[in-house]
């Protein structure tokens, strides 16, 4: 997994690419951490350049909106495609995250 963060105002916006899995937990903690840190009230994980995510990595999404709602702030995941998002569908992300696509 990379990924680039980006701060404006009051806003986190993290764009992540290629893939998520467990081999990807220290990188995505550190993002986490950052994106708590950083107290804005909108969190953005864009997923349009990421081309794969397992069972682990779907985990890591929940680990993220937890830390998140701890401090009261907004999570959308963002644009997921392919089978990233076929996975969100079977594991109704729909019902626990606000998903922007397109």
């Amino acid at each position: 997994m990379e990924y680039q963060i980006d701060v404006t105002d009051n806003k986190f916006e993290a764009k992540l690419s290629e893939k998520i899995t467990f081999s990807d937990l220290d990188g995505f903690r550190e993002m986490v951490r950052r994106m708590v840190e950083s107290h804005s009230k909108d969190n953005i994980v864009d997923l349009s350049d990421v081309e794969f995510i397992d069972s682990a990595g779907l985990g890591m999404l929940l680990l993220v909106r937890d830390e998140i709602s701890k401090i009261s702030s907004h999570l959308t995941l963002k644009s997921p495609q392919g089978q990233v998002q076929r996975m969100f569908t079977v594991a109704r992300f729909d019902q626990m995250f606000d998903i922007e696509t397109g």
